[in-house]
């Protein structure tokens, strides 16, 4: 995925938990939680996932990853393009 331009949002069958010291998502259907799918986060994908309401673009989130955290920015955006890559295989996320 090479499309700073592109923008994202959660889909609202996935559900976002701090469990004590742990960050999961968990899918959602007919009102019971998948449980053979949870996914746990950490930090930064917690920080991205909160950030992905349909507004922002990739490269808007790029910027704030490089704001929140000392890191290179093409470290940032491959980590940020896979992370996303992943959520969107996962059905978490979808394109606006």
């Amino acid at each position: 995925m090479d499309q700073p331009e592109a923008r994202f949002e959660r889909n609202p069958e996935f559900i976002f938990r701090r469990i004590v010291d742990e960050l999961v998502l968990v899918p959602v259907r007919q009102d019971v939680a998948d449980m053979d799918c949870i996914y746990t986060m950490n930090p930064l994908g917690a920080f991205i996932w909160e950030k992905l309401d349909g507004r922002p673009t990739l490269q808007e989130l790029e910027a704030a990853i490089g704001q929140a955290y000392e890191v290179d920015p093409r470290v940032a955006a491959a980590d940020l393009f896979r992370f996303v890559e992943e959520l969107e295989s996962a059905g978490a996320v979808r394109r606006v």
